[in-house]
């Protein structure tokens, strides 16, 4: 009888992980994104924040979609809101929302990293003077971004490192572990192109992901960028940067 190749198993289920394991190192050749800087209302920014350790770092906030299809290990669709936060002395991006289209690559981002992930439809079309995007969720609309390649820009927005509250629950619904998680691949990154312009951003909501009232949504510039992405040994993994809760007890109380 033959015998069934077993993995390491450091994900579920242990005969078929999910998560392809190691995760990292992984590139994309040719990625794409699609990058909308828009202008919000620091009061509804803020209350997103309420429940997190974060503390607003401006008005604005990116709305983005990203294509990493040309990714080897798992190639994916990947779309998001990202507002700039504080976290003590540290300033980088907070994802309030973040969607893609495969299962491995929503799991090691959630699992590994804590990054807030579901799975939705995602495009990202370039055309003739311009590029658009759509991410659907259960048949609903929630994000969609038109832009021209006019040449407007505006003052980047620094979203990086990514600062993700990665929560672990435990078997009787309580929380197990939280902690903040630093990542930064931006290091690596080579860059091709990138065209600016001016843009369009409208947003959707269902009961289990809330984006509506950022909206309506006020467009500073888009810009549509290209080159080589590298999740590497050095900057492709997390690093834990604050216990919140161990092993079921909250830090200020270990």
């Amino acid at each position: 009888m033959n015998r069934i190749p077993l993995q390491n198993g450091n994900n579920m289920p242990l005969q078929a992980p999910l998560i392809p394991d190691p995760f990292v190192p992984y590139e994309c050749p040719g990625n794409r994104s699609l990058n909308a800087i828009c202008q919000g209302d620091p009061a509804i920014l803020g209350q997103y924040l309420e429940n997190t350790p974060f503390t607003l770092n401006g008005d604005r906030f990116l709305v983005y979609v990203s294509d990493f299809t040309n990714c080897r290990k798992a190639p994916f669709m990947d779309a998001g809101i990202v507002i700039p936060v504080r976290f003590g002395e540290r300033e980088g991006g907070y994802f309030l929302f973040e969607y893609e289209d495969n299962d491995a690559a929503i799991a090691a981002g959630r699992d590994l990293w804590g990054y807030p992930k579901k799975f939705g439809t995602i495009t990202l079309e370039e055309k003739d003077g311009g590029a658009s995007a759509r991410v659907v969720r259960h048949g609903v609309p929630l994000i969609a971004i038109d832009c021209r390649f006019d040449g407007t820009e505006t003052e980047p927005l620094k979203t990086t490192p990514h600062l993700n509250i990665h929560i672990q629950p435990a078997p009787d619904g309580t929380i197990l572990n939280k902690r903040v998680i630093a990542r930064d691949t931006s290091p690596d990154f080579r860059l091709t192109s990138c065209r600016w312009g001016s843009a369009a951003v409208s947003l959707g909501s269902l009961p289990t992901d809330p984006i509506g009232p950022l909206g309506p949504v006020t467009v500073l510039a888009a810009s549509y960028v290209v080159g080589d992405f590298f999740a590497t040994e050095e900057n492709g993994w997390g690093k834990t940067i604050a216990d919140l809760v161990v092993n079921g007890v909250p830090a200020t109380e270990t």
